[in-house]
């Protein structure tokens, strides 16, 4: 919006009587050197009469009060100046004068809003077609121009296509996406972003100096941020202040002015909500409510602060931070003990909140409530966090800690030029027999778990594969230990069958890396080399077994109730099995 203009453009106007004007339209730009905030567009708008590459239309888009009206009227005072088109109007023609005022009999200003029809957008389309009274373009600014309906869009497409050489439009909206895409195509759109705080605290002090009141930088700030980025919502503040008779505006004025919750309050209950306290929250909440402070005040400062704690658990730099230098600190000290992911859960609760209190009769309910939820929030962590700590036994016996570190790097088995050494469970097993039980008896068959000795060479191989599944750890572990039935196609020949739901695990475990790994570990235990076959099973292909149903469901309670990720699984959650299930792979089949 604005910065303050020269005495001889806008001269305060007198407090008392009925020519008063307020601050936000005593102080609007009547240039491009006095807009603030929105240096992009007056780029591009000043290039394009410097070029003579004027169009015949533009749609400026943004929130409210962030320029778009004063930018349109200085535009056209460009284009309609005496002494133009110019960059630079005069402001002292009476072409100038009357558009800084949305007088000009030339430059017509239309209320989408109330003028939405097709009978009014027929008339525009007539009159378009005469030319200017005095000036030198008629110009068309239509504001917020989402609101013509559908009709009245139609009926304008072609003028506003192939529009009369002295004809130009300007639209405006602050809601871009209700406007059709045919007339979109036919504008040249220009975003207009919200104004940084520190722009607009600059802005008020200007107008403060001017004004003869004293203000505090500190002051100007809270209202600066209150404003959201709209310069004419700050003027409006500061209008409400300059009312108030305080010849001095202090931060303690401000809050007491305009009913805001001091940081330090805000703070307090971001603390609550770190520490998970709801009743210190509550309390805050109580004495806030005692000193004045709306629900919605009190929520909108609240997920101001958050934004920035988000920001710094992010690991993003201060110059994203809109929060006052003197509170960083202890913005960044929360930020240090509060994960990332519950903060973000925690903004997700409150802006909810602030959605559900407009139109609601007990807002201070819908606060207290949202804010109690907040508190009993666990620390939240990143799935792939806990699968890390799954994955590494080092990672899940440090669980307890508040934020782990998700780069927890495991131990391998062996240094990549070393060949894997066994464990000392895995020495012991004797050397592989060459032939001790025919091939053709064994095919299909899935041995048991044995708890002693065994001279089964399937079976000390199945003791083997496991207790170096274990010792590799990890995703590895997790593939290796999905394959328990073996099958010899000869004396250094192992086949190993692949349920068809693990062809994913078989195809890990056929990577160079992994099959070295695998090889080398059973050569070593065995005291003879292994090739691997990894035999896959179609999901039609019915499976052969031995056992009675009865038994071998048993068997796979007792296997799934062993298996590592469980246990992992149990002692990370502190649960504890309640129904084991186990899927028949005949009916896979």
């Amino acid at each position: 919006m604005a910065r303050p203009q020269s005495p001889e453009v806008n001269s305060p106007a007198p407090a008392t009587g009925s020519g008063y004007q307020v601050v936000a339209r005593r102080y609007r730009p009547q240039s491009f050197s006095e807009v603030v905030g929105q240096d992009h567009v007056v780029q591009a708008l000043g290039n394009a009469i410097r070029m003579k590459r004027v169009t015949h239309a533009y749609l400026f888009s943004g929130t409210r009060g962030v320029g778009k009206t004063s930018i349109a009227r200085i535009f056209a005072k460009c284009l309609n100046c005496v002494q133009g088109p110019t960059e630079t109007p005069c402001n002292t023609c009476d072409i100038c004068q009357s558009i800084s005022v949305g007088q000009d009999v030339d430059v017509i200003e239309i209320d989408g809003a109330s003028n939405n029809g097709v009978e009014q957008v027929r008339e525009l389309r007539q009159n378009a077609s005469l030319r200017p009274s005095r000036a030198r373009t008629k110009i068309y600014y239509i504001d917020e121009v989402h609101m013509l309906s559908t009709g009245a869009f139609n009926a304008l497409l072609k003028t506003l296509e192939e529009p009369p050489e002295h004809v130009k439009f300007f639209f405006a909206t602050t809601e871009p996406g209700k406007i059709p895409v045919t007339v979109l195509s036919r504008c040249q759109r220009f975003d207009f972003a919200g104004i940084r705080p520190d722009q607009i605290s600059e802005t008020l002090g200007s107008i403060c100096e001017r004004e003869g009141i004293k203000a505090d930088p500190e002051a100007l700030l809270t209202v600066a941020r209150r404003s959201a980025g709209s310069m004419r919502d700050a003027q409006s503040l500061l209008e409400q202040l300059l009312s108030s008779g305080n010849a001095h505006l202090t931060e303690q004025v401000v809050h007491d002015a305009l009913g805001l919750a001091p940081d330090e309050s805000v703070l307090d209950l971001i603390d609550a909500l770190a520490d998970h306290d709801p009743a210190a929250a509550l309390q805050i909440i109580e004495k806030s409510f005692s000193s004045g402070v709306q629900a919605a005040d009190l929520l909108s400062g609240l997920l101001e602060f958050l934004r920035d704690v988000m920001v710094l658990a992010a690991g993003a730099g201060t110059d994203l931070l809109g929060a006052p230098p003197a509170v960083r600190a202890r913005l960044a000290a929360v930020a240090g003990r509060w994960p990332l992911d519950t903060v973000l859960v925690t903004l997700q609760l409150l802006s909810e909140a602030r959605l559900r209190m407009r139109g609601n009769s007990q807002p201070r309910l819908l606060l207290e409530l949202a804010i109690c939820r907040a508190a009993r929030l666990e620390d939240f962590t990143e799935l792939s966090e806990l699968l890390a700590r799954i994955d590494n036994p080092q990672a899940a016996a440090g669980a307890n800690s508040r934020a782990p570190s998700p780069s927890v790097k495991k131990k391998p088995l062996s240094a990549p030029d070393e060949e894997p050494r066994p464990p000392a469970g895995i020495q012991s097993v004797m050397a592989m027999p060459a032939s001790n039980t025919p091939a053709n008896q064994l095919d299909g068959q899935e041995p048991r778990r044995s708890t002693g000795s065994s001279t089964d060479p399937l079976e000390q191989i199945r003791q083997v594969w496991m207790q170096m599944a274990t010792e590799f750890g990890g995703k590895l572990e997790n593939h290796l230990l999905r394959f328990t039935a073996f099958h010899l196609a000869g004396p250094d020949h192992l086949q190993v069958q692949v349920p068809p739901m693990y062809n994913f695990s078989a195809d890990a475990c056929e990577l160079p890396e992994n099959r070295s790994k695998i090889e080398s570990a059973l050569r070593a235990a065995l005291e003879r080399p292994l090739i691997l076959e990894f035999e896959r099973q179609s999901l039609a292909q019915p499976v052969v077994r031995r056992e009675s149903p009865s038994a071998n469901k048993s068997l796979k309670h007792k296997d799934l109730e062993e298996d590592n990720l469980v246990q992992d699984l149990i002692k990370l959650f502190e649960a504890r099995p309640i129904h084991v299930e186990v899927e028949d792979e005949a009916d896979l089949g």
